[in-house]
């Protein structure tokens, strides 16, 4: 298959714009990469080992501030709005005990991206592209899925 004709795969447009979700909110590079593959790795296996079943709470979104830490027993957990995400010792995201790095990012989401187009185009489209969304809808877990990522996961970058 041809470059021109391969497009990304889900996995990669989910930790794409998670990550470039992070920077417009928090302006860290580095972290972006390692929220954007944790993210990533986390709706693979909520999407594999969880049943749909509708929500009885709504989390609040208008209240939440980015960037908020909170530790849970031993612990610590960083909310972008209302979605939270453990933080290892050395700060980057992690699931379990394994680390989410930005070299593991560019191994599973840069080097995957590279097959299809340059990867600074991609994070180009994916910035153009979030900067269409208001700040309330970044910072909502559910409205991110639903009316960011939904739409394009099987056409991004042609939105």
């Amino acid at each position: 298959m041809k470059k021109a004709e391969r497009k990304m795969g889900r996995f990669q447009v989910m930790a794409l714009l998670q990550a470039a979700r992070y920077y417009l909110l928090m302006k860290d590079f580095e972290k972006a990469l390692s929220f954007g593959l944790n993210r990533a790795i986390f709706y693979a296996w909520a999407k594999r080992t969880l049943k749909a079943r509708p929500s009885k709470a709504k989390l609040k979104t208008t209240q939440e501030i980015p960037g908020e830490k909170k530790e849970i027993g031993e612990e610590k957990m960083f909310f972008l709005g209302n979605e939270g995400a453990y933080l290892s010792k050395s700060g980057w995201f992690k699931i379990g005990t394994q680390e989410q790095k930005p070299s593991d990012f560019e191994r599973e989401v840069i080097d995957k991206i590279a097959d299809v187009m340059p990867f600074e185009e991609a994070w180009k489209a994916a910035i153009d592209y979030l900067k269409k969304f208001d700040k309330e809808t970044l910072l909502d877990q559910r409205k991110f899925f639903e009316e960011v990522y939904k739409p394009v996961r099987d056409k991004f970058p042609n939105v």
